[in-house]
């Protein structure tokens, strides 16, 4: 059955940005509500954290273009500029896992789980100290960090206190907020908060594209043409299958016909769901979808 609400985001592919990537835009309000009160959980209740794990959630701030390079310094004083801003929600009730290491690669498995904490975010820093296009995508589907963050941002904005740069040029930025494994690694200014999350000690495995499952529709026009792309999304897949919508975000493609074909194979889409051992859980994945010209 298809699901409506991710039909519906099938329009509202953002622009193409001019250095060949696309970035999934606004999310209709009414998607999001309507989404809201859809169980995410369902046996996790269950499980029994083995313990808990003392998170450090970090940020990191860089351009869309990757062929550029921000200004010196603009990473650490955007982070510390957004930190002072940024108003930690004091409920966060979370419900998406990620496999916790060590992890193997070839059967998609981890010894463990634990859940995860996050949100991807996009905007456009101006000389002025000010962003625009402000876009946040919540595959964590933790909607009040997801909003604290939104409004952060706007905040930044509207105090004009993006870090300056002298090029004429606005820059495009991939913003991440997410939970740091190796946190060790990762320098001091980068780190927003710190926060326990449950870890579960049972076998964690990834959700799965099912067997003989067939993939997106090759757009009509575009197999005349002989045009090839690939589309890479990343997106959270529920504990029914299905595919949150407003954890989708496009971080490769071209052109917009074939990420309308992922789109519309999404919204008609039943993954395996990932496990914490034989639990159904909600897990966030990447996926490369290849159109290749015959």
């Amino acid at each position: 059955m298809r699901s409506p609400k991710l039909a519906a985001l099938s329009v509202l592919v953002a622009p193409l940005i001019a250095v060949g990537a696309t970035r999934f835009g606004e999310h209709s309000s009414a998607v999001l509500k309507q989404n809201s009160g859809r169980d995410t959980v369902g046996c996790l209740d269950t499980l029994r954290a083995s313990d808990s794990l003392i998170a450090i959630v970090t940020m990191s701030v860089s351009p869309q273009d990757r062929k550029a390079k921000l200004p010196p310094d603009f990473e650490g004083l955007f982070v510390q500029e957004f930190r002072s801003r940024l108003k930690v929600p004091a409920n966060l009730p979370l419900s998406v896992v990620l496999g916790w290491s060590p992890c193997d690669s070839t059967s998609h498995k981890c010894v463990g789980g634990a859940l995860m904490l996050g949100t991807q975010a996009y905007a456009t820093a101006h000389p002025g100290g000010t962003l625009s296009r402000i876009v946040t995508v919540d595959f964590a589907l933790t909607p009040t960090l997801t909003d604290s963050v939104r409004a952060a941002l706007h905040k930044l904005s509207d105090e004009q206190s993006v870090p300056f740069f002298a090029q004429p040029d606005s820059i495009p930025l991939d913003i991440s907020i997410h939970v740091e494994q190796h946190s060790d690694t990762v320098p001091r200014y980068r780190h927003l908060f710190r926060t326990k999350i449950p870890h579960y000690d049972s076998p964690f495995s990834e959700a799965a594209w099912p067997k003989n499952g067939r993939g997106p529709k090759y757009p009509s026009i575009a197999e005349r043409s002989g045009v090839s792309d690939s589309v890479i999304m990343t997106f959270t897949i529920l504990p029914d299958g299905t595919v949150a919508p407003q954890s989708v975000d496009v971080r490769t493609g071209h052109y917009t016909d074939f990420i309308r074909a992922v789109f519309d194979r999404m919204a008609t889409m039943r993954y395996v769901p990932g496990r914490v051992g034989n639990c159904p859980v909600a897990t966030w994945q990447t996926q490369a979808f290849v159109f290749k010209s015959r």
